[in-house]
């Protein structure tokens, strides 16, 4: 998919009831979180889930490729939540400009699965350096056991094109094998969102893990 392609996409979702409202998965993870902190979220997509965490008193850095829906998105909010909300533009498949240890969460729904196997170690070794220790990783990605799965053609193991998006999918195996350097909090294939539970779609990836 084209970078046009992805600015439509998130023009097209932020029309659908569920992008008003935090994802189920934010409202999970908030649990697992410290009290207060620096947030970064990487592809806030049309930032509900920044607004969501920044109204829960986090500092929010919200991230994506594509910045002006989210703007809008965050005109929305009280004055209060705008102030805990700063945007910038990211390009996951660049590194990561942050100093180490810069963050207490880190936080990334459905942005994390569209990257080649190098790619994905070098974001989830970023991941790591820029954490603060005792930081929390919270993360939402595709699974194998997605219905898509294995169909378009084949990249590499488990990154399949489907519709001109390059797509990978975890497994739980696979999953941990990028989170050797972390300490796991939650691992499992139960996640859902509001647009997949609609068409019975209930086994994406959930985790939750820390920088001891």
């Amino acid at each position: 998919m084209n970078d046009d392609n992805w600015s439509n996409l998130h023009k097209k979702y932020s029309e659908k009831d569920w992008s008003k409202i935090p994802s189920i998965f934010a409202t999970e993870a908030i649990d697992y979180f410290p009290p207060g902190g620096l947030l970064l979220e990487l592809g806030t997509g049309v930032g509900q889930d920044g607004i969501f965490f920044a109204d829960k008193g986090y500092d929010v850095t919200a991230t994506d490729l594509f910045i002006d829906t989210v703007n809008e998105t965050i005109e929305g909010a009280s004055k209060k939540t705008r102030n805990k909300i700063n945007t910038q533009i990211i390009d996951l498949r660049q590194p990561l400009d942050f100093s180490d240890s810069s963050f207490d969460i880190v936080y990334a729904h459905l942005s994390l699965h569209y990257f080649d196997q190098q790619t994905t170690e070098r974001i989830f070794n970023d991941i790591f350096r820029i954490l603060k220790k005792n930081g929390v990783f919270a993360f939402f990605t595709n699974s194998t056991s997605d219905p898509e799965y294995a169909t378009g053609t084949k990249i590499e193991d488990d990154y399949y094109m489907i519709d001109n998006i390059a797509k990978r999918y975890f497994s739980l195996d696979s999953t941990k094998s990028y989170l050797e350097r972390f300490s796991i909090i939650l691992l499992d294939d139960k996640g859902e969102t509001y647009k997949d539970k609609a068409v019975g779609v209930h086994n994406l990836i959930r985790a939750v893990v820390t920088k001891s």
